[in-house]
C-alpha cells in the first residue's frame, strides 16, 4: 500500500480524533458514549504542547488512515524516560497491508531519537484481542513482568 506517513499537529485534531474515535468504538463503544467534540478538543491541547505527546497519520493521497500515538513515560524500573504507545488504529478494510507495521515502525524510529531505552503498549483482553497481542509479539514485544503490558527494549 502506498502512502506516507506524517506527523500530526495540532491542525491534524479532527483527523486524529477521528480515528482515535474509531478505535475506542471498536474498543469500548457498546460500553459508553465518546463524545468526538471532547476528543478533538484534547487532540488539538495535546498535539499544540510539542511535548511529551506525539501523533503519525498514516495518508493515502489526502485520507487518513491510520494512527498511532505515543506519550513520554518515566520510571525509575525503566531507567529513565521511555515510549508509551497509547493508541494504533487503522480502518478496517486497510488492515493487513502493512499499514499498522509501518506506523509502530516510524514510533520506534522516533523513540530512538527520543533516545528512550524502551517503548511499551498495554494490550487489550487477551479473549477478545489476541489478533492485537499477536501483531506487537511479532514485531519484537515481548511480556513485561511489571504488569499488563508488553514492552519493546531500544
Amino acid at each position: 500500500m502506498f502512502g506516507r506517513i506524517t506527523k500530526a499537529t495540532s491542525e491534524h485534531s479532527d483527523e486524529v480524533a477521528n480515528l482515535v474515535t474509531k478505535l475506542l468504538q471498536a474498543l469500548v463503544g457498546h460500553k459508553r458514549d465518546i463524545d468526538f467534540e471532547r476528543l478533538v478538543s484534547v487532540s488539538r491541547k495535546l498535539l499544540s504542547e510539542g511535548d511529551g505527546f506525539h501523533a503519525f497519520l498514516y495518508q493515502v493521497e489526502s485520507t487518513s488512515i491510520g494512527v498511532i500515538t505515543v506519550s513520554q513515560s518515566a520510571a525509575i524500573y525503566a531507567g529513565g524516560h521511555y515510549g508509551v504507545i497509547e493508541e494504533l488504529y487503522v480502518e478496517p478494510e486497510f488492515r493487513s497491508k502493512l499499514i499498522g507495521k509501518a506506523l509502530l515502525g516510524k514510533v520506534v524510529s522516533f523513540a530512538r531519537e527520543q533516545g528512550w531505552p524502551r517503548l511499551e503498549v498495554s494490550t487489550p483482553e487477551k479473549e477478545h484481542w489476541q489478533r492485537t497481542i499477536d501483531f506487537y509479539r511479532r514485531e519484537g514485544f515481548v511480556d513485561n513482568s511489571i504488569g499488563e503490558r508488553l514492552k519493546f527494549d531500544l
